[in-house]
């Protein structure tokens, strides 16, 4: 029930406080009697190991991000994968990689299935290719992938070679990896999937 402020008048706020308080408390006891529904099904096996991890009557949330929100997790990544059509059809590989001006950045060799599938033959055009970035809690069964669509550049330009190697890309693989490429996004996209 409102609290009474002053002569039947209600504070709004105090409204809005109870009715949440009374939305929550139904889910509450939704969630209470989800559990025991479960319980009842649930061998001791089953609960002793968990088998739900800690998500247990959490709900899945999948929200869209933001191109800022996308750039922001992708900053803190170090492994991506690179999906293009190769000389023997689709190809997905990881890579390790930087962010540098909004770009991504790895390297590979020049005569690798990878350096070589990425060029067009054409003087100026650029290969198209997905790159997909992610971090996922296997336990927690929570989440997040950001999907960059863009023209892969091949990093022949002095002074641009000099820029890209200030980005501290070391290719995990080993050396011998001296060519740079860099992906400019055209399209960003990205899903988080959290509980509540």
């Amino acid at each position: 029930m409102a609290r009474q402020i002053a002569l039947g008048m209600t504070d709004p706020q105090v409204v809005l406080l109870e009715t949440r308080v009374n939305a929550l408390t139904a889910r509450l006891r939704a969630l209470e009697t989800q559990q025991e529904g479960r319980q009842d099904r649930e061998s001791p096996a089953d609960v002793a190991a968990g088998s739900r991890g800690t998500t247990g009557g959490m709900e899945p949330i999948l929200e869209e991000l933001t191109e800022a929100e996308s750039l922001r997790l992708i900053e803190q990544a170090e492994i991506g994968r690179i999906g293009f059509s190769g000389r023997f059809g689709p190809a997905i590989l990881p890579v390790n990689f930087k962010m540098l001006d909004g770009s991504v950045v790895f390297r590979t060799e020049a005569d690798s299935p990878l350096g070589e599938d990425l060029r067009t033959g054409i003087a100026h055009a650029e290969y198209k290719v997905a790159f997909e970035i992610d971090e996922i809690d296997k336990t927690e069964k929570t989440g997040w992938s950001v999907l960059i669509q863009g023209a892969v550049h091949y990093v022949e330009d002095e002074e641009e070679r000099a820029v890209v190697v200030k980005s501290g890309v070391h290719p995990w693989a080993g050396h011998g990896r001296d060519l740079y490429i860099r992906i400019k996004p055209t399209f960003i996209s990205g899903r988080r999937i959290r509980r509540v």
